[in-house]
């Protein structure tokens, strides 16, 4: 039960986070969008977007490395991660195609839980609430489906014990941020940077208070039986309540003179349909998102943190290639 409040309280953290990157800058915080600016190296946001991934680095190599093989709260509050026998059951197979759907789907819909769901939802977006429809309903019926086919563990052993990668990533993303707050001086992105930076901090912390970057909670909220574990709906209910609130404090950004997304009244397409389809298959496969999949690199595994994240690259570049092929003419 107690997995409950910590849910309820990621949440709230991650509703936080995206308040303060929308208030202040006027952006929406996707992270599949983030993701594929520097993968592609976009030069105009390359620098705040790897100071935010940084930031949600930095935060999770710090939660891991205190709480790698221990709960929060003991007697009270399970593991804060997954084991990692439960991390690596996804296997190769499972890695390479979860990561090239959820990579291709949310790239082709432009958006995953994060930027359709958090920051999509509280603004009564017509083309989030269909993405979150999509991608919801697939992720549900793939688990659920999957569940008769692959076995899935259901114990927690202890093997979360080496800290070195976590500390090495820790290292890695604080200097990462240190080398974007000294390049954004320079290219007038400062702001930008120290914003995207306390953010991923915030979300980072979210994410593993609220068990996001544990596969085992989300491919439990989306397997219906009887072991159903509802602690993902606590999430999105505080982030998306919080901001439902928050996001109509000001009528422009604080920083910025108009807010950077789109139109609430926008309506879908069958490109977004059919890419948001997509990623819940694969995120019904695999239990992860971009947010989560690399806020889980200091807990390194080469499932996740070499063929799942490379996929999801791969899926992203070959979904904007067919994009541009089917439906951008």
């Amino acid at each position: 039960m107690f997995d409950i409040y910590l849910a309820s309280l990621g949440g709230l953290l991650i509703g936080i986070a995206t308040t303060i990157h929308y208030l202040f800058l006027g952006k929406a915080t996707g992270f599949s969008g983030i993701y594929y600016s520097i993968i592609t190296f976009d030069l105009k946001s390359i620098v705040w977007k790897t100071s935010l991934l940084a930031g949600v680095v930095l935060t999770s190599s710090t939660m891991f490395i205190y709480y790698s093989n221990k709960k929060l709260i003991p007697e009270m509050s399970g593991p804060l991660f997954d084991s990692m026998e439960e991390i690596t059951d996804i296997g190769i197979v499972g890695s390479i195609v979860a990561g090239l759907l959820v990579g291709f789907g949310t790239k082709l819909g432009n958006g995953c839980t994060s930027g359709h769901g958090v920051c999509g939802l509280p603004r009564l977006s017509i083309r989030s609430s269909m993405a979150v429809l999509c991608f919801m309903s697939f992720g549900i019926i793939t688990a659920s489906i999957k569940q008769f086919i692959i076995e899935t563990p259901q114990h927690w052993v202890d093997q979360n014990t080496n800290t070195t990668p976590a500390m090495i990533a820790f290292i890695i993303s604080l200097v990462l941020i240190v080398i974007c707050l000294i390049s954004s001086i320079f290219n007038h992105q400062l702001s930008d940077t120290i914003f995207a930076s306390l953010v991923g901090l915030i979300f980072g912390l979210g994410l593993v208070l609220s068990g996001m970057v544990k596969r085992t909670k989300i491919i439990g909220f989306l397997t219906l039986n009887s072991d159903w574990d509802p602690s993902l709906l606590f999430v999105m209910i505080f982030a998306v309540g919080f901001n439902f609130i928050t996001f109509r404090l000001k009528e422009t950004p604080i920083l910025r003179p108009t807010f950077e997304v789109p139109s609430p009244k926008l309506m879908y397409d069958k490109q977004l349909v059919i890419g948001e389809i997509i990623f819940g298959i694969g995120w019904g496969i695999g239990g992860l998102c971009p947010g989560p999949a690399i806020a889980l690199f200091p807990q390194f595994t080469y499932q996740i943190g070499i063929i799942f994240l490379v996929c999801l690259a791969l899926g992203q570049i070959l979904a904007k290639k067919a994009a541009d092929t089917w439906f951008n003419k």
